[in-house]
């Protein structure tokens, strides 16, 4: 993987708290928290959407909002 590749794919990355921050129309903290404490339940676990290192939860931004439209009402 080249220097530019790496950029790319960890800028893509971030805390639960950071992506509450840079959208806060759309989610807070508390709401991140929970899909994440259910992610096994609700399929989030399943896109590598979540990463835990360390015991520290981080979000793959790109893979997080393609699980979050593909859902519906029900």
């Amino acid at each position: 993987m080249t220097h530019t590749q790496q950029e790319k794919t960890l800028s893509d990355v971030c805390l639960p708290k950071a992506l509450a921050e840079e959208y806060p129309e759309l989610f807070t903290k508390p709401q991140l928290d929970w899909l994440i404490k259910t992610r096994h339940k609700n399929g989030l676990a399943e896109t590598g959407a979540v990463l835990k290192i360390s015991r520290k939860i981080y979000i793959h931004k790109t893979r997080f909002f393609e699980w979050f439209m593909e859902q519906k009402a029900a």
